[in-house]
């Protein structure tokens, strides 16, 4: 086991590494309700370079005698450190949780472009739910720029946000075309806060500030005594 090492992205080598495994665990099983294998792997090891601690995980993607001639395993994807971001609003639509969790597979991967793509995806499904009512939602599109502007016009993001919000669409559009300028993992690591921010601002930040009214509105309710909730219950007069 300690020779064994596995693939991996470092966050503070900012590369792909051969880390040196010193652990793993591993499950299969046959899932019932969904009638295929499935397989996952935890590694635990430390970078070669910096001998900074990893975990990653990893799931089968073919399976011998059932599927393939031989098992097969999927890119080692970080958890620790830095796991992917975690929201604790459920108002969160899940295009947009799946477009993060694809934008930070590929800086793991090293493809800045395919992230820069993938937050703006995420920021587009955030203006449609926030801007478009049930209806429009699958009658009309919202374009990333026009959403923006109007996050702003009403006062859902304040101006640095949508300063932030510019230079994101900007991004995104350059990797969209073929037009050749680079953008580099740094690039895609800022504009990954960002879009968190923003997140984190529209849904986290505002279920949190209405939780908070709601009790400073309770703490204000006259409190009633026991002797006044007794008091007014009358007793039975006997006859």
């Amino acid at each position: 086991m300690a020779n064994n090492t596995f693939i991996v992205d470092c966050p503070i080598c900012k590369a792909k590494v051969a880390a040196e495994e010193a652990g793993r665990a591993e499950r299969s099983y046959f899932d019932d309700e969904a009638g295929e294998p499935v397989g996952r792997r935890l590694y635990v090891g430390k970078c070669p370079r910096c001998s900074t601690m990893i975990a990653g995980t990893s799931h089968q993607t073919g399976f011998e005698n059932y599927d393939s001639e031989y098992d097969q395993w999927s890119d080692v994807v970080r958890v620790y450190p830095q796991p992917p971001k975690t929201f604790a609003s459920y108002r969160i639509p899940n295009t947009v949780k799946q477009s993060l969790l694809e934008g930070d597979k590929s800086i793991q991967a090293g493809a800045s472009m395919a992230a820069c793509v993938m937050f703006g995806r995420a920021l587009e499904a955030v203006c449609r739910d926030i801007l478009l009512d049930s209806k429009e939602k699958t009658t009309k599109r919202m374009m990333l720029g026009e959403g923006i502007k109007e996050l702003k016009a009403k006062n859902v993001i304040d101006q640095r946000l949508f300063d932030w919000s510019q230079q994101l669409q900007a991004f995104r559009n350059i990797a969209a075309h073929p037009e050749g300028t680079p953008i580099s993992r740094e690039d895609a690591e800022d504009l990954q806060v960002f879009v968190h921010a923003i997140i984190e601002y529209i849904y986290d930040l505002a279920d949190r500030y209405e939780e908070f009214k709601q009790r400073q509105i309770a703490r204000k309710r006259p409190r009633v005594s026991a002797a006044e909730m007794f008091g007014s219950i009358k007793p039975k007069e006997s006859k």
